[in-house]
């Protein structure tokens, strides 16, 4: 009997602690592919000159990088890769400190600047992924 109670309660410990991780990955990839669409609406605004699309791309973006924060990445990627979280972290902060200057610099009419945060906001997110994801272009 003690055997069936440990077992049942084992299964259910491990069961939600992979529901916990799953849970986590679910807000991760969401949230990111609300930033592709923020980095996306972004260079869209940013082609037809509408500076309040590109401050309201600018914002989303920065409120979906929490989760890069949050997130635990050692739970879901590869031992190789443990240091990643750490670097997606570095880049987060990066990515917030240039979606601000973008906001600033489209206010300040200087569209030199804006095309270079937004190049690079581009940048740490490609840097990034290509990390993460460890694949080349072919």
């Amino acid at each position: 009997m003690k055997l069936i109670i440990t077992t049942i309660i084992s299964t259910l410990l491990a069961t939600s602690l992979f529901a916990g991780n799953a849970t986590e990955q679910s807000k991760l990839a969401s949230d990111m592919r609300t930033m592709l669409s923020a980095v996306v609406d972004m260079q869209r605004a940013g082609f037809y000159s509408n500076k309040a699309g590109v401050k309201d791309a600018a914002k989303r973006l920065t409120s979906s990088l929490d989760s890069l924060i949050t997130t635990d990445a050692t739970l879901y990627l590869p031992d190789d890769q443990a240091n990643a979280g750490k670097f997606a972290k570095k880049r987060e902060k990066m990515i917030k400190m240039y979606a601000e200057d973008l906001i600033e610099s489209v206010d300040n009419n200087d569209f030199e600047e804006a095309i270079e945060d937004y190049s690079q906001i581009l940048r740490q997110c490609t840097s990034c992924h290509s990390r993460i994801r460890n694949k080349t272009w072919k």
